[in-house]
């Protein structure tokens, strides 16, 4: 059973880089292509849930970062 899946521009560390959805001999991981973000995914993850789980890590990450107006020069 082949998973490899990429989601363009769906990076939760990075923003811009393509994460690929693939497998190896220790199961399911979530890798970006672009800055090298990693996450081990339960054998089985959809497409869809890979995408629910990126925007709640992208959310995650990002919850504590000030907003622009908020930052400081």
């Amino acid at each position: 059973m082949n998973n490899e899946m990429l989601h363009f521009k769906s990076c939760s560390k990075c923003t811009t880089g393509t994460i690929e959805h693939n497998f190896d001999a220790h199961g399911n991981y979530l890798q970006c292509l672009n800055c090298g973000f990693m996450r081990d995914v339960p054998d089985g993850t959809t497409s869809k849930t890979v995408k629910r789980m990126l925007a709640a890590w992208h959310k995650e990450m990002h919850s504590n970062e000030p907003a622009e107006s908020e930052a400081i020069a």
